[in-house]
Formats: C-alpha cells, sequence, structure tokens
C-alpha cells in the first residue's frame, strides 16, 4: 500500500505538533498534508504558518488522503466523522489519537473492514522526539503496519505496545511531559530564589535536563547509576536527595501517574 496523502481531521495542540513535527523532518511534507478543523480558523492559521493544504470539511478531508489522522477530544470522534464513514471502503487508513476510544470502538463505527491504528503521542512529536504507543487493528495487513510505522518514525520513538497497556502509556509518554513541566518549573523558581537570574536558571535547568536524557539513553546509565555517578558522601546532592525523600517527593510521582492511568480507563 502506499501512503501519499496525509488528512488531519483536528488543528489543535496535538494535530499541530504532528504537522509541524513532519515539515520540521522533511519539508516537502507540506505537500502532502491538509488539515481541517471543526474550528475553521484554527486549521487555516496552521495551512498559513506550516503551508500545508486546508480542507473546509472532514469529508474533503478523507476524500483526498490515503492515511487520516483523527486528532480530536474523544466525545468528538464520532461527529468527526459520521459523513465520512462511506468513504473508508476506498482502503483508507485512520490513524487515532483519541483517548480512551479502542480499536474496537473504532473499527465498529464502519460497515466495512477498516485498517485501524491508535496512537498515543505526546506533543514532543513536534520536534522530532516524541514518544508514539502504537497499535494496529484487526484489519492491518504487515506492509501497511510496517508503512505507517516509517511515517511516524521521523517524529521520535515509536513503541509497539498492545492495546491493554495504553493507559500506562497515556500516562507517562503523554502526560508526562506536563508532569516534566512541573518540575523544570520548580527548578527555575528554586534557582531564582537561590539568587540566579530567571533566563540563567531556565538555561541551566533545560541544559541539565538534556544531559541527563542523553547520559541515560547514550551512555546507557539506569537512574540508579547516574544517582551515585553524582551524588558524594556528605556532598550536595546527597543533601538534596534526601530532602526530597522526607517530603515524599518519589511516591508523589507514583500517584500522579497512576491517577493518569485511572483517569485513561475512566475515558475508554
Amino acid at each position: 500500500m502506499i501512503i501519499d496523502k496525509i488528512g488531519i481531521i483536528g488543528s489543535g495542540s496535538i494535530g499541530t505538533a504532528f504537522v509541524k513535527g513532519w515539515v520540521r523532518s522533511d519539508p516537502a511534507m507540506a505537500g502532502r498534508i491538509m488539515v481541517t478543523d471543526a474550528f475553521l480558523p484554527a486549521a487555516e492559521n496552521l495551512g498559513s504558518e506550516a503551508g500545508v493544504s486546508l480542507a473546509r470539511t472532514n469529508a474533503e478531508v478523507v476524500d483526498k488522503s490515503d492515511l487520516i489522522l483523527l486528532a480530536v477530544k474523544p466525545h468528538d470522534v464520532e461527529a468527526a466523522l459520521k459523513d465520512t464513514v462511506a468513504e473508508f471502503g476506498r482502503g483508507k487508513v485512520l490513524a487515532s489519537v483519541a483517548a480512551g476510544r479502542t480499536i474496537a470502538f473504532l473499527e465498529a463505527m464502519f460497515p466495512m473492514d477498516v485498517a485501524v491504528f491508535r496512537l498515543m503521542p505526546n506533543v514532543a512529536v513536534e520536534v522530532g522526539a516524541g514518544t508514539i504507543a502504537f497499535a494496529a487493528g484487526n484489519y492491518v495487513d504487515p506492509d501497511t503496519e510496517e508503512r505507517v510505522g516509517e511515517l511516524f518514525a521521523p517524529l521520535g520513538q515509536v513503541v509497539d505496545l498492545p492495546e491493554k497497556l495504553f493507559a500506562a502509556a497515556t500516562a507517562i509518554g503523554g502526560s508526562g511531559p506536563g508532569f516534566l513541566a512541573l518540575m523544570v518549573d520548580a527548578f527555575i523558581d528554586a534557582g531564582v530564589m537561590a539568587g540566579l537570574p530567571a533566563g540563567a536558571a531556565r538555561e541551566l535547568t533545560i541544559s541539565m535536563l538534556n544531559g541527563t536524557a542523553r547520559l541515560m539513553t547514550e551512555a546507557g546509565l539506569t537512574p540508579l547509576e547516574l544517582r551515585r555517578r553524582v551524588t558524594s558522601p556528605a556532598g550536595t546532592t546527597a543533601a538534596g536527595l534526601a530532602q526530597l525523600e522526607r517530603d515524599g517527593a518519589r511516591s508523589a510521582i507514583i500517584d500522579a501517574v497512576q491517577v493518569a492511568v485511572d483517569r485513561a480507563h475512566e475515558l475508554g
């Protein structure tokens, strides 16, 4: 199967992130992408900013695309697809990022067999550093699965997961950037309280995060190994880690992830 044209229904945060990520990875991708949104000015703005085509209806997007990325809120899925069902009989591929809307739910919307993929990305796809949990439906052949995986690969790490694990993937991969952003904000505030200019506190914090991530990915250090490497006896890191443990930082993170998992289950 050839996947040339990509249609995106939904021009909010995640739909925009996908468009920008694809165009960033290859400017020629702009000529392959068409976008729309229930709030048309959002799609118009995205089209102008990224240089991609604009459709005025969801049906137009589906008609002119080989793969349709459904980037809408879970409660908007039925409305987004209701006037497009017949078009999917022409061999279209549906990739949905709607939290809680299962593959079975999506497949049941069609009277014919449709190749459905469920994705759980995060907004870092915008800069080619996303995490994308990926599951294929019952009517996906190996060739289509391979081609769809290749399409999303430039946007970050594509992780093939059983759909039953998507709630956990949502909590870590999808919600995790929000949790980390809160921690980054706290680091910056702490730096300012310690006397650093806000700009310097931000620069140091972001650089520290990037370096830490690279040590664990490129050097292969485990979190425990990294902590031991930077923790000297009776040193500053040891003092700070002890305070974090006393304040329950570890359990707070675990609880936040579990609440997010529970909420993902509630959504579907």
